[in-house]
Order: structure tokens, then C-alpha cells, then sequence
């Protein structure tokens, strides 16, 4: 009898914890009643990229097989030396050679 009473007393309060523990929420995940900041930058921040630096990534990514890292450097010179606008519109891998990048 002792032993059905202490399982019934376990099961009871399982029963009333379990809603409570999982309707908690980490620190990090906004509950629907938060509102998101309208200024966050996204994945690692790319979204606060210029617009500039923003257009040249996409043609780094059409023009060659970069890593995000290249990408970034390949997209700020460009944004940076218009003088070298012919090599990016048409060239990824000269301008990261200039920037002393090499592996391509």
C-alpha cells in the first residue's frame, strides 16, 4: 500500500510540474508578445553590410566560389577602390590577390 501511495504522489506531481517547467522559456527566444528589434543585422551580422558592400558580395557569389570570410574582404575592396571596378565586375580572384589573398 506504501508503495502505490508513493508512486500515486509521484505521479501526481509530475503531472502538476510538467505544464509549468515546459511553458518556461530561455532568456534568448522572444516570447509572442515581444517585439523583435527592427534593426537586427541578421547572420553574422551581414545584414549590417552597406548597400554597396551588400551588391558586391552578390556578384562575388555569381562570379566565384568564395568563402564568406573572402567574400567579405573580395566585397569591401570593391566598395572601397572603384578604380578596381573592372576586376570585380569580372574577376574575384585578382582583387583578393591584391589584398594579398591567396588559394583560389
Amino acid at each position: 500500500m506504501n508503495r502505490i501511495f508513493c508512486s500515486l504522489v509521484v505521479a501526481i506531481t509530475l503531472l502538476v510540474l510538467a505544464p509549468i517547467t515546459s511553458g518556461a522559456q530561455d532568456g534568448a527566444t522572444p516570447g509572442p508578445t515581444e517585439q523583435l528589434d527592427p534593426n537586427f543585422c541578421g547572420a553574422g551580422g551581414a545584414g549590417c553590410d552597406p548597400t554597396d558592400v551588400q551588391q558586391w558580395k552578390a556578384i562575388g557569389n555569381r562570379l566565384a566560389d568564395l568563402s564568406s570570410a573572402d567574400l567579405s574582404q573580395y566585397a569591401y575592396a570593391c566598395a572601397k577602390h572603384a578604380d578596381w571596378k573592372r576586376d570585380c565586375e569580372t574577376d574575384p580572384v585578382a582583387v583578393l590577390k591584391r589584398l594579398g589573398i591567396e588559394g583560389y
